[in-house]
């Protein structure tokens, strides 16, 4: 899903963070003597501990909310931000988009080409801290590892 939308919101287009890379990020950082406390993760994504997360943080959405009858079809799935996705909430989809329109976000520099979400820092910070990988990100690996591999990029999630 992430890959198939290049790590971008559908709904405001801005690039997503998977979070699980942030977890790794954070743990690395401790793991080198930093003390000071970070922002870059928290498991609840709260804008205090985890500003990045609770805005830009990557979940799979609904196009047609499941509580109206959406299916769990990947055509119904939808890369979005975690603020969207909480605006969005069951709200139909012709309602949302006509209520809050997607703005072109304008890059400077224009639009990212190779933005991968930090899921290729996921890949190596997860097999440099295999004993921190829960079961979902187990998971999470094996996908981006055969998503890696079957486009040719050796290892490395696009």
């Amino acid at each position: 899903m992430f890959r198939r939308d290049g790590w971008v919101c559908r709904w405001c287009g801005r690039p997503v963070i998977f979070a699980p890379a942030m977890r790794y990020l954070d743990a690395l950082a401790r793991s080198q003597g930093v003390k000071d406390s970070l922002a870059y993760f928290h498991p609840n994504w709260t804008r205090r501990d985890a500003p990045l997360l609770d805005h830009l943080g990557a979940v799979i959405d609904h196009a047609e909310a499941h509580s109206r009858g959406g299916l769990d079809a990947e055509d119904n799935f939808a890369t979005a931000c975690n603020k969207c996705n909480a605006r969005k909430n069951a709200t139909t989809l012709t309602d949302f988009t006509s209520r809050s329109p997607r703005r072109a976000v304008v890059g400077r520099y224009g639009e990212p080409v190779a933005w991968d979400g930090f899921s290729t820092l996921f890949l190596i910070l997860a097999r440099q801290m295999p004993t921190l990988v829960t079961p979902s990100e187990a998971e999470w690996l094996k996908a981006l590892n055969a998503a890696a591999h079957a486009s040719g990029t050796g290892g490395h999630a696009e």
